[in-house]
Protein backbone atom coordinates (compact mmCIF):
# COMPACT_ATOMS: atom_id res chain seq x y z
CA UNK A 1 0.00 0.00 0.00
CA UNK A 2 1.23 2.95 -1.28
CA UNK A 3 0.89 6.03 1.94
CA UNK A 4 -0.56 9.32 0.90
CA UNK A 5 1.58 12.70 0.73
CA UNK A 6 -0.71 14.97 0.21
CA UNK A 7 -0.31 18.98 -0.02
CA UNK A 8 -1.92 21.73 -1.61
CA UNK A 9 -0.35 23.41 -4.38
CA UNK A 10 0.03 26.96 -5.68
CA UNK A 11 -2.42 28.08 -8.08
CA UNK A 12 0.00 30.08 -10.30
CA UNK A 13 2.94 27.24 -10.60
CA UNK A 14 0.97 23.72 -10.79
CA UNK A 15 3.61 20.76 -10.80
CA UNK A 16 1.76 18.16 -12.80
CA UNK A 17 4.14 15.14 -12.14
CA UNK A 18 3.26 15.83 -8.04
CA UNK A 19 -0.83 16.50 -9.15
CA UNK A 20 -0.73 13.17 -11.45
CA UNK A 21 0.76 11.14 -8.19
CA UNK A 22 -1.58 12.26 -5.92
CA UNK A 23 -4.61 11.60 -7.75
CA UNK A 24 -3.47 8.06 -9.08
CA UNK A 25 -2.26 7.30 -5.07
CA UNK A 26 -5.91 8.34 -4.00
CA UNK A 27 -7.31 6.09 -7.26
CA UNK A 28 -5.49 3.08 -5.86
CA UNK A 29 -6.39 4.11 -1.76
CA UNK A 30 -9.87 4.05 -2.62
CA UNK A 31 -9.21 0.13 -4.46
CA UNK A 32 -7.82 -1.12 -1.01
CA UNK A 33 -10.33 -3.00 1.01
CA UNK A 34 -11.28 -0.93 4.62
CA UNK A 35 -9.54 -2.11 7.26
CA UNK A 36 -9.58 0.05 10.66
CA UNK A 37 -7.18 -2.45 11.92
CA UNK A 38 -4.76 -2.03 9.67
CA UNK A 39 -1.68 0.97 10.92
CA UNK A 40 -1.09 2.20 7.23
CA UNK A 41 -4.84 1.95 6.03
CA UNK A 42 -5.65 4.29 9.48
CA UNK A 43 -2.39 6.35 8.62
CA UNK A 44 -3.96 6.92 4.86
CA UNK A 45 -7.36 7.86 5.93
CA UNK A 46 -6.16 10.62 8.81
CA UNK A 47 -4.14 11.83 5.84
CA UNK A 48 -7.29 12.34 3.50
CA UNK A 49 -9.50 13.74 6.36
CA UNK A 50 -6.49 16.27 7.52
CA UNK A 51 -5.66 17.53 4.15
CA UNK A 52 -9.73 18.39 3.48
CA UNK A 53 -10.91 22.33 3.66
CA UNK A 54 -12.96 23.94 5.70
CA UNK A 55 -15.62 24.21 2.87
CA UNK A 56 -15.43 20.73 2.78
CA UNK A 57 -13.35 19.84 -0.18
CA UNK A 58 -10.30 17.96 -1.10
CA UNK A 59 -8.70 19.88 -3.83
CA UNK A 60 -4.86 20.08 -4.53
CA UNK A 61 -4.69 23.87 -5.20
CA UNK A 62 -5.10 26.29 -2.79
CA UNK A 63 -7.40 28.42 -4.25
CA UNK A 64 -9.89 28.22 -7.24
CA UNK A 65 -8.67 30.91 -9.09
CA UNK A 66 -7.61 28.11 -12.02
CA UNK A 67 -9.30 27.70 -15.32
CA UNK A 68 -12.53 25.19 -15.02
CA UNK A 69 -11.61 22.57 -17.02
CA UNK A 70 -8.47 21.76 -14.22
CA UNK A 71 -11.04 22.99 -11.36
CA UNK A 72 -13.02 20.06 -12.01
CA UNK A 73 -9.77 17.40 -12.40
CA UNK A 74 -7.96 18.64 -9.63
CA UNK A 75 -10.25 20.70 -7.14
CA UNK A 76 -13.75 18.33 -7.81
CA UNK A 77 -12.83 15.17 -8.78
CA UNK A 78 -10.13 14.49 -5.72
CA UNK A 79 -13.08 15.71 -3.96
CA UNK A 80 -14.97 12.93 -5.25
CA UNK A 81 -12.49 10.49 -4.62
CA UNK A 82 -11.88 11.26 -0.97
CA UNK A 83 -15.48 11.27 -0.34
CA UNK A 84 -15.90 7.90 -1.67
CA UNK A 85 -13.13 6.61 0.22
CA UNK A 86 -14.97 7.79 3.12
CA UNK A 87 -17.98 6.50 2.01
CA UNK A 88 -16.91 3.06 1.62
CA UNK A 89 -15.17 3.37 4.72
CA UNK A 90 -18.67 3.97 6.94
CA UNK A 91 -20.33 1.50 4.86
CA UNK A 92 -17.67 -1.00 6.34
CA UNK A 93 -17.76 0.16 9.86
CA UNK A 94 -19.81 2.70 10.64
CA UNK A 95 -18.93 2.20 14.64
CA UNK A 96 -15.72 2.99 13.42
CA UNK A 97 -16.67 6.73 12.70
CA UNK A 98 -16.53 9.29 15.78
CA UNK A 99 -17.09 13.10 15.24
CA UNK A 100 -13.79 13.49 13.27
CA UNK A 101 -14.66 10.89 10.32
CA UNK A 102 -18.60 11.88 10.83
CA UNK A 103 -17.93 15.42 9.90
CA UNK A 104 -15.18 15.16 6.93
CA UNK A 105 -18.19 12.24 5.14
CA UNK A 106 -20.73 15.14 5.62
CA UNK A 107 -19.02 18.07 4.58
CA UNK A 108 -17.47 15.53 1.79
CA UNK A 109 -20.74 14.87 0.64
CA UNK A 110 -21.95 18.47 0.72
CA UNK A 111 -18.95 19.96 -1.41
CA UNK A 112 -20.20 16.51 -3.90
CA UNK A 113 -23.47 18.07 -4.87
CA UNK A 114 -22.20 21.60 -5.91
CA UNK A 115 -21.28 20.80 -9.41
CA UNK A 116 -23.99 17.77 -8.86
CA UNK A 117 -20.96 15.35 -10.20
CA UNK A 118 -21.27 16.53 -13.97
CA UNK A 119 -17.44 18.08 -15.68
CA UNK A 120 -16.94 21.15 -17.22
CA UNK A 121 -18.53 22.97 -19.88
CA UNK A 122 -19.36 20.36 -22.96
CA UNK A 123 -17.74 17.93 -21.04
CA UNK A 124 -20.81 17.79 -18.53
CA UNK A 125 -22.25 14.26 -19.12
CA UNK A 126 -18.45 12.66 -19.68
CA UNK A 127 -18.04 14.05 -16.53
CA UNK A 128 -20.83 12.39 -14.68
CA UNK A 129 -20.33 9.29 -15.63
CA UNK A 130 -16.32 9.76 -14.47
CA UNK A 131 -17.50 10.63 -10.97
CA UNK A 132 -20.31 7.62 -10.96
CA UNK A 133 -17.82 5.70 -11.69
CA UNK A 134 -15.72 6.76 -7.99
CA UNK A 135 -18.66 6.64 -6.18
CA UNK A 136 -19.72 3.14 -7.14
CA UNK A 137 -16.74 2.12 -5.86
CA UNK A 138 -17.66 3.66 -2.99
CA UNK A 139 -20.87 2.06 -2.56
CA UNK A 140 -23.33 4.91 -3.68
CA UNK A 141 -26.16 2.35 -4.26
CA UNK A 142 -25.90 1.17 -0.93
CA UNK A 143 -25.09 4.25 1.41
CA UNK A 144 -28.19 6.17 -0.13
CA UNK A 145 -30.43 2.63 0.55
CA UNK A 146 -29.12 2.65 4.62
CA UNK A 147 -28.14 5.90 5.03
CA UNK A 148 -30.40 8.39 3.02
CA UNK A 149 -30.45 10.81 6.11
CA UNK A 150 -26.57 11.18 5.98
CA UNK A 151 -26.84 13.92 4.11
CA UNK A 152 -29.99 14.70 2.35
CA UNK A 153 -28.81 16.93 0.12
CA UNK A 154 -26.47 14.41 -1.73
CA UNK A 155 -29.30 11.97 -1.47
CA UNK A 156 -31.26 14.53 -3.01
CA UNK A 157 -28.49 14.93 -5.90
CA UNK A 158 -27.84 11.34 -6.84
CA UNK A 159 -31.84 11.03 -6.94
CA UNK A 160 -32.09 13.62 -9.39
CA UNK A 161 -29.54 12.13 -11.69
CA UNK A 162 -31.06 8.99 -11.73
CA UNK A 163 -34.72 10.49 -12.69
CA UNK A 164 -32.39 12.59 -15.37
CA UNK A 165 -30.65 9.24 -17.11
CA UNK A 166 -33.75 7.24 -16.26
CA UNK A 167 -35.35 9.93 -18.53
CA UNK A 168 -32.63 10.21 -21.17
CA UNK A 169 -33.05 6.55 -21.65
CA UNK A 170 -36.98 6.47 -22.10
CA UNK A 171 -36.32 9.14 -24.49
CA UNK A 172 -33.60 7.90 -26.21
CA UNK A 173 -31.84 11.26 -26.22
CA UNK A 174 -28.21 9.41 -25.78
CA UNK A 175 -26.03 12.18 -27.88
CA UNK A 176 -23.32 14.25 -25.85
CA UNK A 177 -22.85 18.21 -27.03
CA UNK A 178 -20.16 17.30 -29.91
CA UNK A 179 -22.38 14.48 -31.25
CA UNK A 180 -20.76 11.54 -29.29
CA UNK A 181 -22.63 8.71 -28.35
CA UNK A 182 -22.99 8.05 -24.22
CA UNK A 183 -25.70 5.51 -24.98
CA UNK A 184 -23.96 2.77 -23.32
CA UNK A 185 -22.93 4.62 -20.48
CA UNK A 186 -26.31 5.67 -20.01
CA UNK A 187 -27.65 2.24 -20.53
CA UNK A 188 -25.19 1.33 -17.58
CA UNK A 189 -25.35 3.46 -15.17
CA UNK A 190 -29.43 3.01 -15.47
CA UNK A 191 -28.73 -0.64 -14.86
CA UNK A 192 -26.49 0.08 -11.81
CA UNK A 193 -29.13 2.15 -10.20
CA UNK A 194 -31.71 -0.32 -11.01
CA UNK A 195 -30.34 -2.94 -9.31
CA UNK A 196 -28.85 -4.74 -5.86
CA UNK A 197 -26.09 -7.19 -5.07
CA UNK A 198 -27.01 -9.94 -2.64
CA UNK A 199 -25.10 -12.36 -1.33
CA UNK A 200 -27.17 -15.73 -0.58
CA UNK A 201 -25.57 -18.83 1.31
CA UNK A 202 -28.75 -20.87 2.04
CA UNK A 203 -31.80 -21.78 0.47
CA UNK A 204 -31.64 -19.35 -2.26
CA UNK A 205 -28.65 -20.95 -3.74
CA UNK A 206 -29.07 -22.54 -6.87
CA UNK A 207 -30.50 -25.79 -6.54
CA UNK A 208 -32.14 -25.09 -3.11
CA UNK A 209 -35.41 -24.64 -2.58
CA UNK A 210 -36.14 -20.74 -2.85
CA UNK A 211 -34.20 -20.00 -5.63
CA UNK A 212 -36.65 -19.25 -7.86
CA UNK A 213 -37.05 -16.03 -6.07
CA UNK A 214 -33.73 -15.10 -8.37
CA UNK A 215 -34.87 -16.07 -11.29
CA UNK A 216 -34.62 -13.10 -13.11
CA UNK A 217 -31.58 -12.08 -11.08
CA UNK A 218 -28.03 -12.25 -12.66
CA UNK A 219 -25.77 -14.89 -10.89
CA UNK A 220 -22.60 -13.38 -10.55
CA UNK A 221 -20.69 -16.28 -8.94
CA UNK A 222 -19.46 -17.74 -5.49
CA UNK A 223 -18.14 -15.76 -3.38
CA UNK A 224 -16.96 -15.83 0.57
CA UNK A 225 -17.87 -13.47 3.34
CA UNK A 226 -15.64 -12.85 6.20
CA UNK A 227 -16.53 -12.56 9.70
CA UNK A 228 -19.15 -14.48 10.02
CA UNK A 229 -19.83 -18.46 11.47
CA UNK A 230 -22.74 -20.37 9.79
CA UNK A 231 -24.61 -22.49 11.78
CA UNK A 232 -27.48 -25.20 11.10
CA UNK A 233 -31.15 -23.83 12.18
CA UNK A 234 -32.94 -26.55 10.89
CA UNK A 235 -33.76 -26.88 6.87
CA UNK A 236 -32.06 -23.57 6.46
CA UNK A 237 -28.60 -21.79 7.74
CA UNK A 238 -28.06 -18.73 9.70
CA UNK A 239 -25.04 -16.78 9.79
CA UNK A 240 -23.77 -14.44 12.43
CA UNK A 241 -20.57 -12.49 13.30
CA UNK A 242 -17.60 -14.70 14.29
CA UNK A 243 -14.18 -15.78 13.25
CA UNK A 244 -14.69 -17.54 10.03
CA UNK A 245 -15.79 -17.28 6.56
CA UNK A 246 -19.07 -17.96 5.29
CA UNK A 247 -19.23 -19.52 1.19
CA UNK A 248 -22.32 -18.54 -0.92
CA UNK A 249 -23.23 -16.84 -4.28
CA UNK A 250 -23.37 -13.42 -5.44
CA UNK A 251 -26.30 -12.18 -7.42
CA UNK A 252 -27.34 -8.72 -9.23
CA UNK A 253 -30.85 -8.67 -8.17
CA UNK A 254 -33.44 -6.21 -9.64
CA UNK A 255 -34.45 -3.45 -6.81
CA UNK A 256 -38.24 -4.41 -7.28
CA UNK A 257 -37.19 -8.07 -5.97
CA UNK A 258 -35.62 -6.68 -3.31
CA UNK A 259 -38.75 -6.75 -1.12
CA UNK A 260 -39.59 -9.96 -1.47
CA UNK A 261 -36.67 -11.28 -0.64
CA UNK A 262 -36.79 -9.36 2.57
CA UNK A 263 -40.23 -10.97 3.11
CA UNK A 264 -38.59 -14.58 2.69
CA UNK A 265 -35.68 -13.88 5.06
CA UNK A 266 -37.88 -12.18 7.99
CA UNK A 267 -35.63 -9.05 7.60
CA UNK A 268 -35.93 -7.11 10.79
CA UNK A 269 -37.10 -9.79 13.01
CA UNK A 270 -35.42 -12.93 12.34
CA UNK A 271 -33.10 -11.60 9.91
CA UNK A 272 -31.41 -8.02 9.35
CA UNK A 273 -29.87 -7.10 5.89
CA UNK A 274 -26.63 -5.81 6.46
CA UNK A 275 -23.91 -4.08 3.54
CA UNK A 276 -21.14 -6.13 3.68
CA UNK A 277 -17.83 -6.37 1.76
CA UNK A 278 -17.72 -9.86 -0.54
CA UNK A 279 -14.96 -11.20 -2.27
CA UNK A 280 -15.08 -12.83 -5.07
CA UNK A 281 -12.77 -13.85 -8.32
CA UNK A 282 -10.27 -12.36 -5.55
CA UNK A 283 -12.27 -8.80 -5.86
CA UNK A 284 -14.29 -7.32 -3.42
CA UNK A 285 -17.41 -5.61 -3.61
CA UNK A 286 -20.29 -4.31 -1.56
CA UNK A 287 -23.45 -6.33 -1.61
CA UNK A 288 -26.42 -6.78 0.93
CA UNK A 289 -26.57 -10.05 3.51
CA UNK A 290 -29.02 -11.49 5.79
CA UNK A 291 -27.68 -12.02 9.28
CA UNK A 292 -29.45 -14.05 11.52
CA UNK A 293 -30.64 -12.03 14.58
CA UNK A 294 -31.81 -15.57 16.52
CA UNK A 295 -29.45 -17.10 19.26
CA UNK A 296 -27.30 -19.79 18.06
CA UNK A 297 -25.86 -20.99 21.31
CA UNK A 298 -27.38 -24.49 20.93
CA UNK A 299 -27.08 -24.42 17.17
CA UNK A 300 -24.66 -26.54 15.63
CA UNK A 301 -21.77 -24.70 13.79
CA UNK A 302 -21.09 -26.14 10.16
CA UNK A 303 -18.57 -24.97 7.47
CA UNK A 304 -20.73 -24.01 5.15
CA UNK A 305 -24.40 -25.11 3.62
CA UNK A 306 -22.78 -27.24 0.49
CA UNK A 307 -19.97 -28.72 2.06
CA UNK A 308 -16.46 -27.13 0.84
CA UNK A 309 -12.66 -28.31 1.88
CA UNK A 310 -9.55 -26.13 1.10
CA UNK A 311 -7.32 -28.86 -1.49
CA UNK A 312 -3.77 -27.79 -0.84
CA UNK A 313 -1.25 -28.59 -3.90
CA UNK A 314 1.70 -28.19 -3.99
CA UNK A 315 2.73 -29.54 -7.35
CA UNK A 316 1.59 -28.34 -11.07
CA UNK A 317 -1.65 -27.34 -9.85
CA UNK A 318 -0.55 -24.24 -7.53
CA UNK A 319 -0.81 -22.65 -11.87
CA UNK A 320 -4.47 -21.71 -11.17
CA UNK A 321 -4.84 -22.64 -15.49
CA UNK A 322 -3.32 -26.20 -14.96
CA UNK A 323 -5.45 -26.58 -11.94
CA UNK A 324 -8.51 -25.32 -13.59
CA UNK A 325 -8.06 -28.30 -16.33
CA UNK A 326 -9.29 -30.75 -13.68
CA UNK A 327 -12.00 -28.40 -12.67
CA UNK A 328 -13.84 -27.24 -15.99
CA UNK A 329 -12.21 -29.95 -18.22
CA UNK A 330 -9.22 -29.84 -20.68
CA UNK A 331 -5.53 -30.53 -21.27
CA UNK A 332 -2.72 -28.96 -20.47
CA UNK A 333 0.20 -28.18 -22.75
CA UNK A 334 -0.43 -31.33 -24.21
CA UNK A 335 -1.00 -33.67 -21.23
CA UNK A 336 -4.25 -36.14 -21.31
CA UNK A 337 -7.27 -35.00 -21.70
CA UNK A 338 -9.25 -34.71 -17.64
CA UNK A 339 -12.92 -34.70 -18.22
CA UNK A 340 -14.40 -31.81 -16.05
CA UNK A 341 -15.94 -31.65 -13.05
CA UNK A 342 -19.93 -31.89 -12.37
CA UNK A 343 -19.61 -28.70 -10.66
CA UNK A 344 -17.51 -26.66 -13.30
CA UNK A 345 -17.46 -22.92 -10.06
CA UNK A 346 -14.26 -22.31 -9.89
CA UNK A 347 -12.70 -21.94 -6.52
CA UNK A 348 -14.29 -19.37 -3.88
CA UNK A 349 -10.94 -18.97 -2.03
CA UNK A 350 -7.61 -19.28 -2.88
CA UNK A 351 -4.71 -18.41 -0.49
CA UNK A 352 -0.68 -19.43 -0.24
CA UNK A 353 -0.14 -22.11 2.89
CA UNK A 354 3.06 -23.50 4.42
CA UNK A 355 2.50 -27.54 4.24
CA UNK A 356 4.66 -29.14 7.32
CA UNK A 357 6.30 -31.53 5.62
CA UNK A 358 8.98 -31.48 2.12
CA UNK A 359 8.45 -31.44 -1.23
CA UNK A 360 10.46 -33.86 -3.75
CA UNK A 361 10.43 -35.29 -7.22
CA UNK A 362 9.54 -38.84 -7.78
CA UNK A 363 8.03 -41.13 -10.41
CA UNK A 364 7.87 -41.01 -13.47
CA UNK A 365 5.26 -39.28 -15.59
CA UNK A 366 4.09 -39.44 -19.37
CA UNK A 367 2.96 -36.25 -18.98
CA UNK A 368 5.93 -34.12 -17.99
CA UNK A 369 8.38 -36.15 -20.22
CA UNK A 370 8.60 -38.73 -17.96
CA UNK A 371 10.11 -36.41 -15.24
CA UNK A 372 9.78 -36.59 -11.92
CA UNK A 373 6.73 -34.67 -10.49
CA UNK A 374 5.84 -33.52 -6.74
CA UNK A 375 5.18 -35.60 -3.66
CA UNK A 376 5.55 -34.71 0.36
CA UNK A 377 7.69 -36.73 2.44
CA UNK A 378 5.21 -37.24 5.53
CA UNK A 379 7.26 -39.15 7.43
CA UNK A 380 8.88 -36.15 9.27
CA UNK A 381 8.42 -32.38 9.67
CA UNK A 382 9.46 -29.95 7.05
CA UNK A 383 7.95 -27.09 5.13
CA UNK A 384 7.31 -26.59 1.58
CA UNK A 385 5.21 -23.91 -0.64
CA UNK A 386 1.47 -24.92 -1.09
CA UNK A 387 -1.43 -23.48 -2.81
CA UNK A 388 -5.16 -24.20 -0.97
CA UNK A 389 -8.49 -23.92 -3.14
CA UNK A 390 -11.68 -23.84 -1.30
CA UNK A 391 -13.64 -26.30 -3.46
CA UNK A 392 -16.57 -28.46 -2.92
CA UNK A 393 -15.99 -32.11 -1.60
CA UNK A 394 -17.14 -33.53 -4.91
CA UNK A 395 -14.87 -31.23 -6.67
CA UNK A 396 -12.32 -32.37 -4.46
CA UNK A 397 -12.98 -36.31 -5.20
CA UNK A 398 -12.58 -35.63 -8.65
CA UNK A 399 -9.42 -34.07 -8.64
CA UNK A 400 -8.02 -36.95 -6.32
CA UNK A 401 -9.47 -39.12 -9.02
CA UNK A 402 -7.87 -37.11 -11.64
CA UNK A 403 -4.30 -37.14 -9.73
CA UNK A 404 -4.48 -40.87 -10.09
CA UNK A 405 -4.91 -41.29 -13.77
CA UNK A 406 -8.85 -41.46 -13.44
CA UNK A 407 -8.76 -44.24 -10.77
CA UNK A 408 -9.73 -44.30 -7.04
CA UNK A 409 -6.80 -44.20 -4.28
CA UNK A 410 -5.16 -47.58 -4.33
CA UNK A 411 -2.21 -48.84 -2.72
CA UNK A 412 -0.99 -51.07 -5.90
CA UNK A 413 -0.72 -48.51 -7.96
CA UNK A 414 2.08 -46.07 -6.38
CA UNK A 415 0.62 -42.56 -7.34
CA UNK A 416 -1.47 -40.39 -5.13
CA UNK A 417 -2.69 -43.04 -2.74
CA UNK A 418 -2.95 -41.02 0.18
CA UNK A 419 -4.74 -38.24 1.69
CA UNK A 420 -3.47 -35.69 4.20
CA UNK A 421 -5.13 -33.80 6.48
CA UNK A 422 -3.79 -30.73 7.38
CA UNK A 423 -4.81 -28.24 10.00
CA UNK A 424 -7.80 -26.62 10.15
CA UNK A 425 -8.41 -23.19 8.32
CA UNK A 426 -11.43 -20.79 8.88
CA UNK A 427 -13.15 -23.92 10.14
CA UNK A 428 -12.98 -26.12 7.24
CA UNK A 429 -10.99 -29.29 6.43
CA UNK A 430 -7.63 -28.61 5.08
CA UNK A 431 -6.72 -31.41 2.58
CA UNK A 432 -3.77 -32.57 0.49
CA UNK A 433 -2.73 -36.20 -1.43
CA UNK A 434 0.81 -37.15 -1.70
CA UNK A 435 2.07 -41.48 -1.04
CA UNK A 436 2.94 -42.14 2.26
CA UNK A 437 5.56 -44.65 0.47
CA UNK A 438 8.62 -42.15 -0.18
CA UNK A 439 8.56 -42.95 -4.33
CA UNK A 440 12.01 -43.32 -6.12
CA UNK A 441 13.44 -40.09 -6.55
CA UNK A 442 13.17 -38.54 -10.13
CA UNK A 443 14.69 -35.30 -11.76
CA UNK A 444 11.29 -32.89 -12.96
CA UNK A 445 12.06 -32.15 -16.82
CA UNK A 446 12.29 -28.06 -17.83
CA UNK A 447 8.54 -27.51 -18.57
CA UNK A 448 7.30 -28.90 -15.06
CA UNK A 449 10.13 -26.77 -13.30
CA UNK A 450 8.62 -23.70 -14.98
CA UNK A 451 5.02 -24.45 -14.14
CA UNK A 452 6.32 -24.62 -10.44
CA UNK A 453 7.67 -21.29 -11.04
CA UNK A 454 4.83 -19.60 -12.23
CA UNK A 455 2.42 -20.99 -9.69
CA UNK A 456 4.86 -20.10 -6.85
CA UNK A 457 4.90 -16.67 -8.29
CA UNK A 458 1.78 -15.99 -8.70
CA UNK A 459 0.76 -17.04 -5.07
CA UNK A 460 3.50 -15.86 -3.22
CA UNK A 461 4.59 -12.14 -4.82
CA UNK A 462 7.00 -11.57 -2.44
CA UNK A 463 9.49 -13.88 -3.35
CA UNK A 464 11.71 -13.29 -5.81
CA UNK A 465 13.12 -15.14 -8.61
CA UNK A 466 16.47 -16.08 -6.89
CA UNK A 467 14.50 -17.22 -4.19
CA UNK A 468 12.07 -19.46 -5.77
CA UNK A 469 14.80 -21.15 -7.44
CA UNK A 470 16.88 -21.46 -4.29
CA UNK A 471 13.40 -23.42 -2.62
CA UNK A 472 12.83 -25.61 -5.54
CA UNK A 473 16.74 -26.71 -5.76
CA UNK A 474 16.03 -27.37 -2.01
CA UNK A 475 13.54 -30.13 -3.10
CA UNK A 476 16.12 -31.83 -5.31
CA UNK A 477 17.68 -35.48 -3.80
Amino acid sequence: MNMLDLSKKKHDKPEFDDLDKMFSDLEAFLDEDVDFNDDEWKENLDAIIDFQDLDGSFKFFESYKIPGDARVEFCYMPTYICTAVLMKAYLTDPEAFKMKETSALLNGLKMSCVKKLRGHGFEGLKGLFESLEIFKKGGLNEFIDLHPDFCPEFTEMVNEVIASLEDMEFQGKFKGPWGESFEEEIKAANQYFRQRQVFVYGTLMRGEANNRYLEDSTFLGAGILEGYEMYDVGWYPAIVAGDGIAIGELYRVPIEDIPSIDRLEGEGTLYAKKCERITINGETTFAYVYVYLGDVSSLKRISSWKEHVWYVSYGSNMSPDRFMCYIRGGSYHGSRYHPPCEDTTPPVAVRAIEIPYDMYFGNSSGSWQNGGVSFLDVTKKGKSLGVAYLITKEQFEHVVFEENAGRSQNRDFGWYEDTIDLDAMDGFEVKTITNRNLRDYNMPCRDYWIVLQRGIRLNWPEMSDDEIEDYLESCMR
